[in-house]
């Protein structure tokens, strides 16, 4: 097992060094953000000293939360090849899923073809091995979600305030890592407060605020920075050029698409403050999915089942460095009508690459559902352990929305892992059925 795990991580290592394919759209973002905070501590994401027009360049003080910027400026790395940055994120990936099936290992105690199956699983979503090997904080937030739930495991099976002040630290973590986990905070203050009325222990309640907290500190700084009390400006994107911007393309069409988001910016840009220019920018788009809030529900329901089934041209598109399509991504073209005429332009290799990743992923999702519903027997650790897995999940699939692709299951993917493992046919014993087991 180790020496296929190791393997796999040195070769993509390998790889991404020699042929410098680390480098992602975003990783641009995050260097600068890097280099100006080494340089004149401003967590900036672009040329610092800001020469845009308002709105372009103010959005850049908050589009990229400071906890990964920090960890490349941490390790040293600005503008050289980020050796450090790369080996440190392919230990976390190899102790991310080191854990998962040591955890299934103890417990479930597989046969050797079981081994197999559980290597294959691994084997068959590239996207692991892409993001430990590329400038991007997935594997990093992967490593906060999996010490997320851990540290939830360890609070329900012995109920110690320092466990979920411990899920508390790595939900603020993770929330200053990527936006997404911003809205987790507001889940873990009701979750607290929940625990401080079933144990009467107020000091429950209280830790679960640390990450609105810590939150609302890093809000009040961007409104200092910026003039405008807000987390991130990613939402503002998202919400126009994805959310909002999905929803015209899918009754007008791309070329109305793109008319209607040129406006929307104009308008936007010629906003007095930068305040103004995001609340413009709301108002236009909630505008939008208020008039057609079907097309849009349609549209987020793709985007989630698009996070648990996209095979990831484009993750691996840009780690072999090959040509994207003509007309965009698969995805993308899925929503036009042109995934065959997409498809069609894949070479042979990678079509095939494209087919065995998407069936295994359908089958891993069929065997998480079907190891979440086993695990209805098992000791009660385990059997409300299993709403934490499902539940950051479902929640990174319903915030990611019709984002929804390989890369953004990334850091809740060993999650998916360990609920397919215990899915996996078996002939003797349930996971965590016998006396022993339950008394861990």
């Amino acid at each position: 097992m180790w020496v296929v795990l190791i393997g796999a991580h040195g070769l993509a290592l390998g790889w991404a060094l020699h042929a410098s394919s680390w480098s992602f759209p975003d990783t641009d973002r995050y260097l600068k953000a890097a280099e100006n905070w080494r340089l004149y501590r401003e967590l900036y994401a672009r040329t610092w000293p800001a020469l845009w027009p308002l709105g372009q360049a103010v959005q850049e003080f908050t589009i990229r939360p400071p906890g990964y910027p920090w960890t490349i400026w941490a390790l040293d790395h600005v503008g050289q090849r980020p050796v450090p940055l790369l080996i440190v994120q392919n230990l976390l990936s190899l102790l991310n899923l080191g854990l998962v099936l040591s955890w299934w290992g103890q417990r479930a105690r597989p046969t050797r073809g079981e081994w197999m199956l559980a290597l294959s699983g691994f084997l068959s979503f590239p996207a692991q091995l892409i993001y430990a090997n590329a400038v991007m904080s997935e594997v990093l937030l992967q490593t906060l979600v999996v010490a997320l739930a851990w540290l939830a495991l360890l609070f329900l099976r012995r109920q110690r305030t320092k466990y979920f002040a411990g899920v508390a630290a790595v939900a603020a973590a993770a929330l200053l890592l990527k936006p997404v986990f911003f809205p987790l905070s507001l889940v873990i203050a009701g979750i607290g407060i929940g625990l401080a009325v079933r144990f009467r222990r107020v000091n429950l309640g209280m830790v679960g605020l640390v990450p609105m907290l810590v939150a609302g500190l890093y809000m009040g700084w961007n409104e200092r920075r910026t003039g405008y009390f807000h987390f991130s400006s990613i939402a503002e994107i998202n919400l126009l050029h994805y959310n909002a911007a999905g929803v015209i393309r899918q009754l007008e069409g791309p070329k109305a698409e793109e008319t209607w988001v040129a406006g929307v910016l104009q308008q936007a840009n010629a906003a007095p403050s930068f305040a103004a220019r995001q609340q413009t920018i709301q108002a236009r788009a909630g505008a939008v999915l208020r008039a057609h809030p079907m097309v849009y529900a349609r549209q987020h329901a793709q985007g989630m089942a698009a996070l648990f089934l996209d095979p990831g041209r484009f993750d691996i598109g840009t780690f072999l460095q090959l040509a994207p399509p003509q007309g965009g991504g698969l995805l993308a073209q899925v929503r036009v009508g042109g995934l065959w005429r997409a498809v069609e332009q894949l070479p042979l290799g990678l079509l095939a690459l494209l087919g065995t990743v998407l069936a295994a992923n359908i089958v891993r999702v069929l065997l998480a559902i079907r190891g979440f519903w086993r695990l209805r027997n098992a000791a009660s650790v385990l059997r409300y352990g299993r709403w934490v897995a499902a539940g950051l999940l479902l929640y990174i699939a319903l915030l990611t929305g019709p984002l929804g692709a390989a890369r953004f299951l990334v850091p809740v993917w060993p999650l998916l892992l360990a609920l397919a493992l215990v899915g996996l046919p078996r002939k003797g014993r349930l996971i965590e059925t016998s006396a022993a087991d339950a008394s861990e």
